[in-house]
Parts: C-alpha cells; structure tokens; sequence
C-alpha cells in the first residue's frame, strides 16, 4: 500500500529538481543527472531534447492513474490528496499548467518547460553531451560534499 502511495508523487518527482530545487543553491544535481541518463534511449551517452520529450511521454503514463488526460489530484491515492498543496506539488502546477484549470494536461507535461535540460545543456546546442552529464554529476558531488561539510 505504501508504494501506491508515494509512486504518483514519486513519477512526478523527477521533474521537481527541474523546477525548484536545481534553481536553489544546493540544487539536486544527481537526481536531475539521473534523470538525463534515464532519458539516453538510444545508449549513445548523448540525450536531445527530443529524447527528453519521449522521456517524459514514458512518465504520463505513471502520473494520469486515472486516465483522463490529466495530472490532478484525483490521480492522487486518498492518502496522499492532502499533498496536493504542497510546496512541490504547488511548484509544479506553477511551471507546468499554463491555462492555470489546477491541473495539468499530458501536453502542458510533454511539452512544458525543461530546467534539467536546460541547465545541463551548457552550449545550448540541444543536446546533452557525454561531458556535460559528466559535469552536472560532478556539480551534484560538490553539492553533497558541501551538504554534508555543513551538517557538521
């Protein structure tokens, strides 16, 4: 029951990096990095934009559970609708339902904003290379080094 739970959230986690917590100092740079390797569908160690979209296509599936089109917090377990509100939940809403109905349709998700991308895709030429993955995942070393330095 527990992994019912918090699978909706978590299919929509990935992508909560991308909007608040990879802008923040201190940013989740491993998970957003996961996420980028996640989406290399054709193994080459290069992921487009447009593999990332098909990423994110695969994604749809996990978070409408209803089936009607849309992200909302009927796709939500009962247990889990009093998160709706929640400060991740309330960001994403933000970034990726651009008619503002308080939910969001599988082409405001597919096609919306990509801050993991964009903040990987240090040329800007459409493509995360091999290297630029590599530094966004020595960046999420740096943050964890400094995370635990402070907790200290």
């Amino acid at each position: 029951m527990r992994i019912r739970i918090v699978f909706p959230l978590a299919a929509f986690a990935g992508f909560i990096p991308a909007t608040s917590a990879l802008a923040a100092p201190g940013g989740d740079f491993e998970r957003a990095a996961q996420e980028l390797r996640d989406a290399d569908r054709n193994g080459d160690g290069v992921v487009s934009r447009a593999e990332f979209q098909q990423y994110r296509v695969g994604r749809w599936a996990k978070m409408d559970r209803n089936g009607d089109g849309y992200f909302s917090k009927d796709d939500l377990p009962a247990l889990a609708r009093s998160r709706w509100d929640s400060d991740r939940l309330t960001q994403l809403r933000r970034d990726f339902d651009k008619n503002r109905d308080g939910r969001i349709s599988r082409a405001e998700f597919v096609g919306g904003t990509m801050p993991m991308f964009e903040a990987a895709d240090s040329n800007r030429d459409n493509q995360v290379s091999k290297a630029e993955l590599q530094a966004l995942g020595q960046k999420a070393k740096r943050t964890f080094v400094a995370r635990a330095a402070r907790k200290r």
